[in-house]
């Protein structure tokens, strides 16, 4: 009876110190991932946005051209992936360091324009009169007028401007929580005596947050309610889908280390009790 009483203490540090490094961990993961531009932009190279982009103001400004009795395949290569990828990249590191975008390539995108219909009337014989010459202008203008439409995302400038005010008081209580979880272990361990016995219940709150990171996020992965979003837009889609997605699986590998750094830890308690056994005999 007098063990079972003597191990209470132990147990309520060891669940005190489970909650803290969890608390610690998963501020750690979201650090790492929602307040981290390049997190982001990981996933869009992931996701292959910048194609779909490109995909879809191709499209857009092949419409407007069809009005204008223009092929599809002249305005084809108007749009240039890299510069698409760029001015994505850009704009998401101006969410994230708060400064204003400023976006590029819309000169090139109307020179293009003009440049690829002017030699399709060339190769066709087409005489390019005024009244021609003007709806190819205003074509060329309307597409580099709406390139930041396809760029720009509203809705992610204000999910980005919200994160980033939560920045200073994430760290804070990282901190506190962090330096409260080594108050917590090291008075747990002092508790003990023998070392293997330190170490394995050194190893309790670890076991116990790997637990609680692991579990939760992985009904969310494996339920599949990520992939029921509803997004219209494929690319954006595909996008969201990857990003919390990656976001989930943070929090998995995260408490899949501490379990196994856990695991390891009984191992060698396992083996430092075996060998004092052995040389008491």
């Amino acid at each position: 009876m007098n063990h079972r009483t003597r191990n209470i203490p132990r147990w309520i540090l060891a669940f005190i110190g489970s909650l803290l490094l969890f608390a610690s961990v998963a501020l750690i993961c979201i650090r790492l991932t929602l307040f981290n531009q390049d997190f982001m932009i990981r996933q869009v190279h992931t996701t292959n946005y910048t194609a779909t982009v490109r995909k879809d103001l191709t499209d857009s400004i092949q419409d407007v051209g069809r009005g204008s009795n223009i092929p599809p395949d002249v305005l084809a290569d108007v749009v240039s992936e890299k510069t698409i990828a760029t001015n994505v990249d850009n704009y998401i590191r101006s969410i994230y360091n708060e400064v204003p975008f400023k976006i590029q390539g819309e000169d090139q995108l109307k020179e293009k324009i003009l440049t690829n219909v002017h030699q399709y009337a060339q190769q066709k014989n087409i005489t390019v009169d005024d009244t021609t010459q003007t709806n190819i202008e205003n074509l060329a203008t309307n597409a580099a007028k709406n390139y930041s439409s396809f760029i720009e995302i509203p809705y992610l400038l204000s999910y980005g401007q919200k994160v980033m005010a939560f920045q200073s008081a994430l760290t804070l209580i990282l901190i506190i929580m962090s330096v409260a979880f080594l108050f917590v272990f090291i008075g747990l361990i002092l508790m003990v005596r023998m070392r293997h016995q330190r170490v394995r219940w050194g190893s309790m709150p670890i076991l116990g947050a790997g637990l609680m990171l692991v579990v939760l996020p992985a009904i969310i992965y494996f339920s599949g309610v990520i992939n029921h979003l509803g997004i219209s837009s494929e690319g954006l889609y595909r996008f969201v889908t990857r990003y919390i997605t990656a976001f989930d699986l943070t929090f998995v590998f995260a408490g899949a280390i501490l379990i196994v750094l856990a695991s390891i830890m009984i191992l060698v308690s396992e083996r430092m009790r075996t060998k004092k056994l052995h040389k008491s005999y």
